[in-house]
């Protein structure tokens, strides 16, 4: 059974969401837009069934997934993105200093 499970930003920051496939739990910020929140929740489902090995193709393939359901809570999310601590989180996951 997959689950869903909505947090407070202090448990999931920096991320939006997150998922743990073993455990076919999901879980989203429950702070953010409606909108944005749909979208960050087809996005870590996708997330719970992917095989794919490298992060950067998961990314790819739950983004595009979700974007195509949500298409205005990709554009708040990317948008939300440019924030410097999602940066820096970016940066941390690019350059290895982060899962």
């Amino acid at each position: 059974m997959v689950k869903i499970l909505y947090c407070s930003k202090d448990q999931l920051y920096p991320r939006f969401g997150c998922a743990f496939p073993a455990k076919q739990v999901a879980y989203v910020r429950d702070d953010l837009p409606g909108c944005a929140k749909k979208f960050v929740a087809a996005h870590e489902l996708y997330h719970l069934g992917d095989q794919a090995k490298w992060w950067v193709w998961r990314e790819i393939k739950a983004n595009m997934a979700a974007a195509f359901k949500h298409p205005v809570g990709f554009t708040l999310c990317t948008l939300m993105s440019l924030a410097p601590y999602r940066l820096w989180y970016y940066w941390n996951r690019i350059s290895g200093k982060a899962e």
